[in-house]
């Protein structure tokens, strides 16, 4: 476990980046709208005079990432008792945007108030060389630039509190610990007001944007849409808050052990017999460099289990327990990395229920005192092989041969996941793509920007078209194996081996895709045979599917 130096220099960085992000959202809103507010008030007692104007004129600057931005450049003169003084300030604005046409149409108006005669100057009686020509609210600006600094304080706030507040005796096992549910609603709002204030000013100017013809601007369509749907996941999330209560967790033993059990209960406030209940526990590893609190997470180990339910009053009392291997690291800080433990609950029919615990666990030895009735864990068993062994019948085709047998990894089987690998890559080497473009114009800075979401996008898009349309044929005659790898019903290459003892098959990590946080790894059989390794089939949907494919393997070539 990290020393609690180490844990306080770790929550002290979060602290600070969000300190940064703070006071950016407070410059914007006072520097912004705040700033508006208080000269419009001030200006309250200037006074108007006739004025004229010498020019007025639109200013144009060209941005790579928000099209074209203007401003409105102008002079005119005035008299104030007898003295003649020119001026330069339009209005509050100042800086370019392309927040509707509200400064083309600003010139215009100033344009024909010159030649009807009716301009005038707001003119400060104590300071008369200070004056504008327009006291206007651009409420649309003020708006943009208060949900931007919102944002931004907001999200400063949540990082500094993050970092500063102390760890409760839940981070410790030794009270209750509450789901991250009971701040995630509040965070997916947060993102979802986020997401429709952020594309606001797109949407404004949309209109004249698409008739210069910029139909770039069509892909901020996407930031209402994600924001939508964030705010529905945020009012689902909050709905089952609402029906289920806080369902805390208790462990026992508490902290949970790595060599022991980790087990406990879940206290829901309502009952319900719909469906059935699932309890997922996770290790993860996250580069603890970045962060204790964020980072790319790497599955370490998981495992899934159907938990007991018993009745608890008007509600009802989840039970489980775990044996996780004693190879595994306890939770807290592992040199640059951090270990976590997460339990996940997923279940209730047609009011699902999602909650997501933040484990503290240990190395030990300890035992639960929870215990599940034996005959729940000897069906639970008895399905869950039945599951495994069906499951992996339906995704490896075995046959007779002549002499052997034929295992056939088919062309086809998981669309969704090869669908999602080509749609993730293709939005990375699509963006790639657009800002190589934009960097002919806009010089070397973008060409060097494009490069990494090429590199990360054009492999996953040739990857996932292979997976589409790809297959394997195995052929195991005695000791003997060979396969041939195909792509469209073309063979692509062949490869032989020896397969003689059970010990040489070796399972291969693919591809791991997460859902409400439970990961589903799509895994390959292989054979080792001297420094080769051989796939024997691919595609293995879970863990259990793949063991359950192997041992039926191992008793169909009687191997020992």
């Amino acid at each position: 476990m990290a020393s609690e130096d180490t844990r306080k220099r770790y929550r002290i960085a979060p602290a600070i980046f969000g300190l940064v992000f703070l006071l950016a959202g407070l410059g914007v809103i006072v520097l912004g709208p705040l700033h508006t507010l208080i000269k419009h008030g001030l200006t309250s007692g200037w006074e108007r005079v006739p004025a004229q104007l010498e020019y007025a004129r639109l200013t144009s600057n060209r941005v790579a990432d928000s099209g074209t931005t203007n401003a409105v450049d102008a002079r005119y003169h005035y008299v104030y008792e007898g003295r003649p003084y020119a001026g330069r300030r339009v209005g509050y604005d100042r800086g370019s945007d392309n927040i509707s046409r509200y400064n083309e149409r600003l010139v215009s108006r100033l344009e024909r108030a010159q030649s009807r005669g009716s301009l005038k100057a707001w003119v400060n009686p104590d300071a008369p060389s200070e004056s504008y020509l327009v006291r206007e609210l651009r409420w649309k600006k003020m708006g943009f630039m208060a949900a931007f600094g919102a944002i931004f304080s907001g999200a400063g706030v949540f990082l500094v509190w993050t970092g500063v507040r102390e760890p409760s005796a839940a981070s410790t096992g030794t009270g209750p610990i509450a789901s991250t549910e009971k701040q995630s609603y509040w965070l997916q709002g947060f993102l979802s007001f986020a997401f429709l204030a952020v594309g606001y000013p797109a949407y404004a100017a949309m209109p004249a944007q698409l008739a210069e013809g910029n139909w770039y601007v069509l892909f901020f369509l996407l930031f209402p849409v994600v924001g939508f749907w964030l705010g529905y996941t945020a009012w689902k999330t909050w709905r089952g808050w609402r029906r289920f209560g806080p369902a805390p967790l208790s462990l026992d033993p508490a902290p949970g052990q790595v060599g022991g059990d980790v087990g406990g209960r879940i206290a829901l406030a309502k009952g319900s017999d719909e469906g059935e209940w699932v309890v997922t526990l996770q290790c993860l590893k996250v580069d603890a460099s970045r962060s204790n609190r964020s980072g790319l997470e790497n599955m370490l180990w998981h495992e899934d289990q159907v938990p007991e339910v018993r009745e608890l009053g008007k509600g009802m009392e989840i039970l489980f327990r775990f044996e996780p291997p004693d190879n595994l690291h306890a939770s807290g800080i592992q040199g640059r990395d951090q270990v976590k433990w997460r339990l996940l609950l997923h279940g209730g029919g047609r009011h699902p229920l999602r909650r997501t615990y933040e484990c503290p666990v240990e190395q030990g030895t300890a035992r639960s005192a929870v215990r599940l009735s034996e005959s729940h864990v000897r069906y639970h068993e008895q399905q869950g092989r039945i599951r495994a062994i069906s499951e992996a019948a339906e995704q490896i085709e075995v046959r007779r041969q002549a002499g052997g047998w034929v295992l056939h990894s088919r062309i086809g089987r998981h669309l969704f996941m090869k669908l999602t690998v080509i749609l993730f890559g293709s939005g990375f080497a699509g963006f790639g793509a657009w800002m190589w473009r934009l960097g002919e114009p806009e010089g070397a800075f973008l060409y060097m920007m494009s490069v990494p979401f090429l590199l990360i996008g054009l492999p996953l898009v040739i990857g996932g078209v292979f997976m589409m349309g790809r297959s394997l044929t195995v052929s195991v005659k005695g000791t003997r194996v060979s396969t041939v790898r195909y792509w469209l019903g073309l063979p692509l290459w062949r490869r032989q081996g020896k397969l003689m003892h059970a010990e040489q098959l070796t399972f291969h990590g693919g591809i791991s895709m997460g859902q409400g946080g439970r990961t589903t790894d799509f895994m390959a059989l292989a054979v080792k045979d001297g420094s080769k390794t051989i796939r024997l089939a691919e595609g293995l949907v879970g863990r259990p599917s793949a063991e359950a494919f192997r041992d039926n393997l191992i008793r169909l070539l009687e191997l020992s």
